[in-house]
């Protein structure tokens, strides 16, 4: 394979990904869901609702990650399920409701080769939640919590800094896994905020 590092007219590993990935992000950017993070009307309600769907996908996929990764890895590190169950605590949801929530069953294939492709996904997710937090804010006040999508100290620019310059040393050989991985995981994203969520109870 061709050293990208040494041939500036090759993309890098990145810019595979993105390349990869660009219809899949606009998609899921353009759902309802997200698009409705933006609305003046939105409330502190439907905001709980998003959060306690998007723990319903990502509690599973951070199983299936742990299950093809070595717990050393820095992206096995990043649980974004434990914000989502803080954000739905501070907001008065009771243990109990938390574990009643529906869980996605519909995963992309997780492999070792491919774990770029999730952190990929989920440190973007990170970078780009601040602008949804800004909004929100606005919005929905002091009875929102944002650690989910808020990122204060800056640790995810840090942490995208060092996820760049190790793909690029390291991932070029499973180009194919990594993108075939990210683009699994925003096609399942995109799937699980577009399916309605189904009550405790089957209500």
């Amino acid at each position: 394979m061709v050293n990208r590092a040494f041939d500036p007219g090759v993309p890098g590993v990145i810019e595979a990904l993105r390349d990869a990935t660009r219809s899949r992000h606009a998609r899921l950017a353009a759902s309802s869901a997200m698009v409705r993070l933006f609305d003046s009307a939105y409330t502190v309600s439907e905001y709980r609702t998003h959060l306690g769907r998007l723990l319903g996908l990502f509690e599973p996929l951070e199983r299936a990650v742990a299950d093809a990764t070595d717990p050393a890895d820095p992206g096995y590190a990043i649980q974004r399920s434990r914000d989502l169950r803080e954000d739905l605590h501070i907001m008065g949801a009771t243990a109990k409701e938390i574990d009643a929530l529906e869980r996605c069953h519909q995963l992309p294939p997780i492999v070792s080769a491919g774990l770029a492709g999730y952190t990929y996904v989920i440190l973007g997710s990170m970078l780009g939640g601040k602008i949804i937090v800004e909004r929100l804010r606005a919005v929905l006040g002091p009875d929102a919590s944002f650690l989910f999508y808020g990122d204060a100290n800056g640790r995810s620019e840090a942490v995208w800094a060092s996820f760049r310059s190790e793909l690029e040393e390291s991932g070029e050989s499973d180009v194919p896994m990594i993108c075939a991985t990210a683009v699994g995981i925003f096609d399942a994203y995109a799937a699980w905020l577009s399916d309605p969520p189904r009550l405790a109870g089957g209500r």
